[in-house]
C-alpha cells in the first residue's frame, strides 16, 4: 500500500533491485533464524593474509587489496575466512550457528559489467562435525529456496575427501595431490580433458616448456641432476641466492622435479582413476551402488558409508531422492574443503553452495582443526529465479504536507507509526494527485470518501490494510 511516492525513472531499475534484494535477506534472515543461526557481523576491512591463506594463489588478483601502516589489508571477498577468524579469536569451544548479509568484494575477470561489489547471504557452523550437521546446512540451504517459491531445483553433492583418498593411493607428493584436485573441471570439461591437464602439469610442476620433449625416468638421473645443480650454482658464486632461492631450495625443486619426473607414470594412472570417478553422476541409489564396486580400500569404504548415511538424512529436511545428484567430481576452486560439497542447481544455474571445511581453522592459525561446514547464495542469480518478492510488512505511507496542515499530520503520521505502518510526510507538490489519503488543517483524514479522527485511527488502519489486500 503505497500512497503517492514514486521514483525517477533512471533508479527504477536499481531501486528495484535494492527492495529485492532486502525482502530476500529479510525473509532469509527470518528463516534461518528458526534454526538458530545468529545474525553476527563481520569486518568488512580484514588482513590479506586470512583470505589468501583460505583461498590459495588465484584468488591474488581477485582482492581488493591496500597497505595501511605497513600492513597489507583487503575488502572481505566472502564470510567464511573472517567467521573463522572470529570463532578463533573468541577462544570457541562450542558449536556456534552464524549466518552472515552484506557486501563482500572481487574483481572477477569474468564479469565484463565490472561489478566489483555483490551481496552474500550465507551462514556458517562451526563447532559441529559429523552427517548430522552436514545435512542441516544442506538442508536448511534447499529448503530456503523452496519457501521463497523456487519450485524447479535439486542438489549436486559431491565429496573432496574421497578424492584424497583416491589420489592417496598413488603415493604422490601433496604439491601434485593440490594440482590434480585443480585440474578436475578441467578433466571433466570435454573440450579440454586429460592432455590438457596432462600438458599443464608438465609445464607447471615437471618444468617441460616444450611438449616435445620426452621424458624418462634417466631425464634427471643423479648425475645430470648433480651436475645441472654444479652449472646452477656457479652462475650464483656457489653459495649466494639466484632469484632470491637459496643452494638448498635450488636444490630441492630439482630433487622434487627429478621424483615427479620418475612418477609421471603414476601422475597418468591417478589421472585415470580422477576420470572414472569424475564420471559418476547419478541419484543417490545408483550413485553409491555404482562407487562401492569402484574400489575395496577401508577408507574409501567408510567414506562412502558416512557419505551415505548424510544422503539419508536429507529426507528428514523433505528432499526427495530425484532432487539429489550424487557427484564425486564436483569440486571449488577454493583450496580448504575437506569433505562433502555442494550446488543448490535451478536447471544449469548454481543458485548457492557450500561445503565442509574442517582444516581452515588451523590454517588461519588455529591450534588445531576446527570441524565446520557452511554455504552462500549467489544473491543475483536467486532474485532471477524468484517471483516477485512481496513486503512481509506493509509497504510505506506518503502523507501530504503543507504549511496549513503541518501539526496535524505530524500527529497522523506519530500515531499510525504507533500503529505498526511506515509513515513519509512529503511536500504535496512531490505527490502524484490524487491522493488516496489526506489530512486537514483541523486535523480530519480523509480516505476512500470516509472521514475519520486519530480516536479513529485504529479503523484507518484496518480499512487501509482492507485495501491493501
Amino acid at each position: 500500500m503505497v500512497a503517492g511516492l514514486h521514483t525517477e525513472p533512471d533508479d527504477v531499475n536499481q531501486t528495484e533491485r535494492e527492495r529485492q534484494v532486502r525482502l530476500l535477506t529479510q525473509h532469509l534472515h527470518e528463516y534461518m533464524s528458526r534454526y538458530g543461526y545468529q545474525v553476527t557481523e563481520v569486518p568488512v576491512i580484514e588482513a590479506a593474509d586470512l583470505f589468501l591463506i583460505k583461498a590459495g594463489d588465484q584468488v591474488v588478483n581477485r582482492l581488493f587489496t591496500f597497505e595501511r601502516h605497513g600492513q597489507q589489508l583487503a575488502l572481505r571477498p566472502e564470510f567464511t575466512a573472517a567467521a573463522a577468524h572470529r570463532y578463533l579469536q573468541n577462544n570457541g569451544e562450542s558449536v556456534v550457528r552464524w549466518q552472515f548479509s552484506g557486501a563482500i568484494f572481487e574483481d572477477d575477470p569474468g564479469d565484463t559489467g565490472r561489478h566489483y561489489q555483490r551481496h552474500s547471504i550465507g551462514a556458517e557452523l562451526i563447532g559441529m562435525a559429523g552427517a548430522s550437521a552436514d545435512a542441516e546446512i544442506i538442508g536448511m540451504a534447499a529448503q530456503g529456496l523452496a519457501g521463497q517459491g523456487i519450485q524447479s531445483w535439486h542438489v549436486a553433492i559431491g565429496h573432496i575427501w574421497l578424492l584424497r583418498l583416491v589420489l592417496t593411493e598413488f603415493g604422490l607428493d601433496s604439491r601434485t595431490e593440490r594440482f590434480l584436485l585443480h585440474a578436475v573441471p578441467a578433466l571433466r570439461d570435454p573440450t579440454r580433458g586429460k592432455s590438457y591437464v596432462l600438458d599443464q602439469l608438465d609445464k607447471l610442476l615437471l618444468g617441460m616448456p616444450d611438449k616435445s620433449q620426452t621424458w624418462t625416468p634417466d631425464a634427471l638421473a643423479e648425475p645430470n641432476a648433480r651436475h645441472l645443480l654444479d652449472v646452477l650454482l656457479d652462475t650464483t658464486g656457489r653459495g649466494a641466492t639466484m632469484g632470491g632461492r637459496t643452494r638448498h631450495d635450488i636444490a630441492r625443486r630439482l630433487l622434487q622435479k627429478r621424483q615427479r619426473a620418475a612418477e609421471r607414470g603414476q601422475i597418468v594412472a591417478a589421472l585415470d582413476a580422477l576420470e572414472r570417478w569424475c564420471a559418476v553422476s547419478l541419484p543417490p541409489q545408483d550413485a553409491f551402488t555404482t562407487m562401492h564396486d569402484m574400489s575395496d580400500a577401508p577408507a574409501i569404504r567408510q567414506t562412502l558409508a558416512d557419505w551415505q548415511q548424510m544422503v539419508d538424512l536429507l529426507d528428514a529436511y523433505d528432499i526427495a531422492p530425484e532432487q539429489i545428484q550424487i557427484q564425486p567430481g564436483l569440486v571449488r576452486s577454493w583450496e580448504y574443503y575437506t569433505g562433502m560439497v555442494f550446488d543448490l542447481m535451478a536447471g544449469d544455474t548454481s543458485l548457492g553452495g557450500g561445503g565442509r571445511y574442517d582444516e581452515l581453522a588451523r590454517l588461519i592459525g588455529g591450534q588445531h582443526d576446527v570441524p565446520a561446514v557452511g554455504f552462500t547464495y549467489y544473491v543475483d542469480r536467486v532474485i532471477a529465479a524468484l517471483p516477485m518478492l512481496q513486503d512481509s510488512h506493509p509497504a510505506a505511507l506518503a502523507i501530504a504536507l503543507t504549511p496549513e496542515n503541518a501539526a496535524a499530520a505530524a500527529r497522523w503520521a506519530n500515531q499510525l507509526r504507533g500503529q505498526g505502518l511506515t509513515v513519509y510526510l512529503l511536500p504535496l507538490e512531490t505527490l502524484p494527485s490524487p491522493l488516496p489519503l489526506t489530512i486537514d488543517d483541523r486535523g480530519y483524514a480523509s480516505f476512500n470518501s470516509n472521514v475519520y479522527t486519530l480516536a479513529d485511527s485504529d479503523v484507518l488502519v484496518y480499512d487501509l490494510k482492507r485495501v491493501e489486500a
